[in-house]
């Protein structure tokens, strides 16, 4: 390949850039919107909402034992401290319900998704797989 062969032909090349580029461009937008794509990206958002109700509860843990402290130095401690404390726990609380909510909308939305996409034959084992139930264990402790 030589110098003049470039010069002559760099239209070819532009175009060749160009075409690549829109290729892959098509490609991921392909993979985004199939169903692999969008479980995947619905499980993202699904683990950030587990993740902000874990901090939500941490911070009722928080403000509950703000409130029993107070409490418990009721007589040396200031009423609008008391009721600051008790609001903020009933505004923490309300939070938690809204994670609670956003996390409960989420898992509806993975379900949907492995409903609708998948075939009934993988549908079991995805939902196993991505959506584990919460309730107690059955059986006894393990490792």
């Amino acid at each position: 390949m030589d110098l003049e062969l470039l010069k002559s032909n760099w239209a070819l090349w532009i175009a060749a850039v160009i075409g690549v580029l829109i290729a892959l461009i098509v490609v991921y937008h392909l993979i985004r919107h199939s169903a692999w794509g969008q479980l995947h990206q619905m499980l993202g958002i699904l683990a950030t909402a587990r993740r902000d109700e874990a901090k939500a509860l941490k911070s009722i843990d928080k403000a509950e034992r703000i409130v029993n402290r107070l409490l418990k130095l009721s007589d040396r401690a200031k009423p609008r401290h008391v009721q600051e404390a008790k609001e903020a726990l009933e505004d923490t609380r309300a939070l938690a319900k809204i994670a609670n909510d956003q996390v409960l909308i989420a898992e509806n939305h993975v379900r949907r998704i492995i409903h609708e996409e998948y075939p009934p034959v993988k549908q079991d084992r995805l939902r196993k797989k991505h959506l584990p139930e919460q309730g107690p264990k059955k059986g006894p402790f393990s490792f």
